[in-house]
């Protein structure tokens, strides 16, 4: 029998690659569009699909994006989806596009050995928060990845690396500012590989149009992101330690925990030892990027991402942009000389990551298929329904879930929004606005003190004691719990009750309440 020639063997070793590649990247888009088609979009979701078809793009992009606290990218994404046509209950299939083509990206780019690269595909933000849940951190899963196969080039051919760079800049806080990082490295490489001498001219047209490009598209993310004085945002937001924020962020963004599976919120050893794999897996990226010579660009990013989370603000789903950044650094850092044992050693972190948060995927996604993430679409029906029993009657909003209803219905119907105005139907951040999405506990007696003939409530700003026992509560106020519209928003395996509950002023029976002398 005669031995296959090295050329021979390594061809097959290549078609058996690409069909590895093809089978997982199948499997990752059937994923996506099994979960995407069933997901039912939150609050945030909604928000920013509401402001894109209810405003001019000037207003939209000069205007209300700052009050969300982000470049105005996705939101212009949004106006023209909303134009051509796409109806709100396919929103996911922009971040699905993303996440996919971030995915082919990954797998046909990274460095990584082969298991390695496609077990990226099922961690959890490529597996369901950042593909499924439609939010401009799609962006990041495509654009991170295309600025990484670009690096190394980026003197030799600054213009593509510097537009994608400048994109980066108009997708998020925390993105603007590694971008800014990026930026930064990308002029002091030009200027010290002379591509940008004075002398004799001005040197290489292209090296300045990319220095313009990426300082043109930075300041414009600047400008749509600058906050307005009377954004009461924050006033709204209960904040952590800024330590203790930090340390969520990290968590939130690699290993929050050792028992993946888990399906209830964990603590102490659980969370500390999570702790313990996400700053091991820092240490020995900072590891591998000291044996490189782009040791201050690469320790800095990850290390601005984590201040800049406990110092301004951070909820959970940003730690999303540090683990894309993490990856960042490992792919550009990865031919860095360093012993075996240690590679070897981070390719089991890594791939310890991957299993972990690929259990979470799991655990997110087949509740999302299984159950609904919110309940907007039913309780605006409920609604309506309600709204045409009672003619004359008011109804009013509490919690900003409660606005999920506000896509499926004709105009604002909750007479404590805005006036009652049939428009907006966002959510205006200015101070002048009396309604909070995001109320504190004192807010729902102050409501119910007003005796509306109806709330639509979300649990997840209720009281505690209302938490518990909603009917009873409600009756105890005076008011009958018409409907439940039950809904689990899923956070790495864990379900958060966002249920809304239609309530009635009683009018009789047990629950009926004289009004006060």
């Amino acid at each position: 029998m005669t031995a296959a020639s090295p050329e021979s063997a390594r061809g097959r070793e290549t078609r058996l690659s690409l069909a590895a590649q093809f089978a997982a990247l199948a499997c990752y888009a059937g994923w996506v569009i099994w979960v995407g088609s069933h997901h039912e979009a939150w609050f945030d979701e909604m928000q920013a699909w509401l402001l894109a078809r209810d405003n001019s793009f000037g207003t939209l992009i000069g205007y209300y994006a700052r009050y969300e606290g982000t470049p105005g990218l996705w939101h212009a994404v949004l106006w023209v989806a909303t134009r051509v046509g796409l109806p709100f209950s396919d929103i996911w299939m922009l971040s699905a596009v993303c996440a996919f083509g971030g995915a082919v990206v990954v797998v046909r780019h990274a460095p990584f050995p082969l298991p390695l690269r496609l077990g990226l595909l099922a961690t959890y933000f490529f597996g369901y928060q950042y593909s499924v849940v439609a939010r401009g951190y799609c962006f990041d899963l495509l654009l991170v990845p295309i600025a990484a196969t670009l690096f190394a080039d980026r003197v030799r051919r600054p213009m593509g690396y510097a537009l994608v760079v400048g994109v980066i800049a108009n997708i998020n806080a925390f993105s603007f500012l590694a971008a800014g990082l990026l930026g930064l490295d990308l002029f002091v490489r030009l200027a010290l590989a002379r591509r940008l001498k004075l002398v004799r001219g001005l040197g290489d047209w292209r090296a300045w149009a990319a220095l313009a490009m990426v300082g043109a598209l930075g300041l414009f993310s600047l400008w749509t992101a600058w906050q307005p004085a009377d954004n009461g945002f924050m006033a709204q937001v209960s904040r952590m330690n800024p330590v203790a924020s930090a340390l969520v962020f990290v968590a939130n963004g690699l290993f929050d925990r050792v028992t993946p599976w888990a399906n209830t919120h964990q603590g102490g050893l659980d969370a500390i030892l999570g702790m313990i794999l996400s700053w091991l897996l820092l240490g020995m990226m900072a590891r591998l990027v000291l044996a490189g010579r782009d040791r201050a660009l690469m320790l800095v990013i990850p290390v601005a991402l984590i201040v800049f989370s406990g110092a301004v603000l951070a909820s959970s789903w940003h730690g999303g942009v540090l683990f894309v950044f993490v990856l960042f650094v490992l792919w550009t850092q990865w031919g860095n000389p360093v012993t075996p044992q240690f590679r070897k050693a981070l390719l089991a972190l890594i791939a310890l990551l991957e299993v972990m948060q690929g259990v979470q995927t799991l655990h997110s996604g087949l509740p999302d298929v299984a159950g609904d993430y919110s309940a907007g679409r039913p309780a605006a029906a409920g609604v309506m329904a309600w709204r045409a029993g009672h003619p004359g009657k008011a109804i009013v909003a509490f919690g900003g879930q409660s606005f999920e209803t506000q896509p499926w219905l004709p105009y604002n119907v909750f007479a404590n929004y805005h006036g009652g105005a049939p428009h907006p139907q966002f959510v205006r951040w200015n101070r002048d606005e009396t309604w909070h999405a995001l109320p504190h506990p004192q807010e729902w007696a102050d409501l119910i003190a007003t005796r509306p003939d109806a709330v639509l409530a979300a649990h997840v700003w209720l009281p505690k004691v209302v938490q518990s026992d909603p009917a009873g509560a409600a009756c105890r106020m005076g008011y009958d719990l018409v409907h439940a519209y039950p809904a689990a928003m899923m956070w790495r395996g864990i379900a958060e009750n966002n249920t809304l509950y239609l309530l009635e002023r009683a009018g009789s029976g047990p629950c009926y309440k004289a009004p006060a002398a």
